[in-house]
């Protein structure tokens, strides 16, 4: 962890995995079984807490030795606070970054279910879509 840039990568291409298997599963209507469940919903959370903790021992402003546990209970204020802490007015971007990365699985669900909407009613056939119905329309077959 001694660039903070790749792990930042890391957390990034984490999140992304999750919210694309997110909306697969909104887009298909398909419940995720309980482990992918846990993975989606709780994944990018933890993931978030354990590099605000990585980052925490690299800048020195955290030297607590259980940060992660503590920034993953409080992550909604801590977020912020560690942000601004470390890295003054600059880090409300880094903040609002955090939070969307750290919901990233909850809200890729919400947006498959969107786009299955979506497709169904500009196919007709209302909330429901099929994935024969689905395929046509990606294919154009």
């Amino acid at each position: 962890m001694s660039d903070p840039g790749a792990s930042l990568a890391r957390l990034h291409l984490f999140c992304a995995a999750c919210a694309i298997f997110a909306t697969g599963y909104g887009l298909a209507d398909l419940e995720p079984s309980p482990a992918m469940s846990t993975v989606l919903w709780v994944g990018p959370s933890v993931a978030v807490a354990a590099w605000l903790a990585a980052d925490g021992r690299r800048t020195r402003a955290v030297a607590a030795y259980d940060a992660s546990l503590f920034f993953y209970l409080t992550w909604p204020v801590t977020i912020p606070w560690y942000a601004v802490h470390t890295r003054g007015r600059a880090g409300w971007g880094l903040a609002a970054q955090l939070y969307v990365l750290a919901v990233v699985g909850r809200l890729g669900l919400a947006w498959g279910a969107l786009l299955r909407w979506s497709i169904g009613r500009l196919a007709g056939v209302g909330a429901s879509v099929s994935l024969a119905v689905l395929g046509t329309l990606v294919l154009g077959a």
